[in-house]
């Protein structure tokens, strides 16, 4: 039977020596049946030879479909578990985009248009750097590292010949596209979807899982799963897959409408402003007529979209139940507002759609910045400096410690200095 030679075959490779395992876990059928066969595999092991590390590492970009995040993080936790308890070399990591790369810090916060075919600007920051960050740390730690991805032929022939492309001759790797110590494993790239279903079925998961519960999402959603992005070949999500429930790579998410057509009703926010982004995207009126360099073209969205857009999203955030944005995105998105020279407040819009007031009472960390406000304000007297400017100064550089790129930081310094000569 194929199922058992791919096993043994899993049990011959991690012997073979001792590079760790990275294992792209998306919580699909594909992934759930690679890690299902790894684990069978190493429960048939002599306990004395499982010294390798096997991650299993899970790329959240943040904006994923909130049902399927819930499946994914119930699994992550089942697994871990039962790692610990069979003492299995399994390790679980969740991998994240930086603040500056998240989708609504680029969206909201600089302007970029919603994603399509010919600026899928998403990709990279969401998904491939993310991963490959990880899988660097563990090539220094390790110096090689091995990659086993639930791939299929079966599933297009723009897989399949991603699959062959970069095989190496009479061996069960490949190299990985871009990284010369990282190699790809595949070892269900011959099943066929059929047989991937007909195994998940009968056996049952090895983390106390349940490949009936998958089969149902699959069912509500009728789609599939996100392969993890490891590189450019790898295809993107698209038409009845699971995914950023933002994609405007695709005209329309149908595996958000099926489940909410199956009674996932609190989806309906995010459906219409996923539909919004799609449909609005390269309507003039939404955007400024010149790039971020200053360079001419129809460039990122202007502040009053930018604002419409927080917005809309944190209405749908309230609707739905679901967290949706980060208070760091939240933050990161009012500083490059400031760089961009808009004076919206970011968190006037978050009380208004939320309908709080502000509480002006002090805190013991309220007190303790206000005096050493008051001491700066002190100490710029005594040397003839502008408190007001200090102040903005500190503020921009204790902003900029939030972002990783610090751009426009100098130029904030120059401008702040020149004002003051000027006066």
């Amino acid at each position: 039977m194929i199922i058992n030679f791919i096993k043994d075959e899993i049990k011959d490779q991690y012997l073979l020596d001792n590079r760790p395992w990275i294992i792209g876990f998306s919580g699909g059928k594909d992934s759930s049946l690679l890690l299902q066969l790894v684990w069978y595999a190493l429960r048939e092991l002599p306990k004395n030879k499982l010294t390798k590390e096997i991650h299993v590492v899970c790329n959240d970009t943040l904006v994923e479909n909130p049902k399927v995040v819930e499946w994914i993080d119930k699994n992550l936790d089942n697994i871990n578990k039962q790692a610990q308890k069979e003492k299995l070399p399994i390790i679980v990591a969740k991998t994240f985009p930086e603040l500056e790369d998240s989708f609504w810090v680029n969206l909201i916060g600089k302007g970029y248009p919603t994603p399509n075919s010919s600026f899928r600007w998403c990709t990279e920051r969401l998904k491939i750097n993310p991963t490959t960050k990880y899988i660097k740390k563990q090539v220094a730690k390790k110096g090689e590292v091995i990659i086993l991805l639930g791939t299929r032929s079966d599933e297009s022939s723009n897989r399949k010949k991603s699959v062959e492309k970069f095989q190496i001759a009479n061996n069960r790797l490949r190299r990985h596209v871009e990284l010369n110590l990282a190699y790809i494993y595949a070892p269900i790239k011959n099943l066929t979807t059929n047989q991937v279903w007909q195994y998940l079925l009968q056996a049952p998961s090895p983390w106390n899982g349940s490949n009936r519960e998958l089969v149902t999402l699959y069912k509500n959603g009728s789609g599939g799963d996100c392969p993890l992005v490891i590189d450019k070949t790898t295809p993107s999500c698209g038409q009845s897959r699971f995914g950023c429930w933002v994609c405007t790579v695709v005209r329309k998410d149908k595996s958000m409408e099926a489940l909410i057509d199956n009674g996932e009703e609190y989806l309906e926010p995010l459906l219409d402003l996923r539909d919004w982004l799609s449909e609005n995207r390269n309507k003039d009126e939404y955007r400024q007529m010149r790039l971020r360099n200053g360079g001419k073209g129809k460039g990122p969205y202007n502040i009053q979209t930018r604002e419409y857009l927080l917005k809309r999203l944190l209405q749908a955030q309230k609707e739905s139940g679901e967290k949706l944005i980060t208070s760091q995105e939240l933050k990161a998105i009012q500083i490059i507002w400031q760089m961009d020279g808009f004076n919206k407040n970011v968190y006037e819009i978050y009380y208004q759609v939320y309908e709080q007031k502000k509480s002006f009472d002090m805190t013991k960390k309220d007190k303790i910045k206000q005096e050493q406000q008051q001491s700066l304000i002190q100490l710029c007297r005594e040397k003839g400096i502008n408190p007001d400017k200090m102040q903005n100064l500190v503020q921009s550089e204790k902003d900029k410690k939030l972002l990783k790129k610090r751009y426009n930081i100098q130029k904030i310094i120059t401008n702040t200095i020149e004002e003051e000569v000027a006066i």
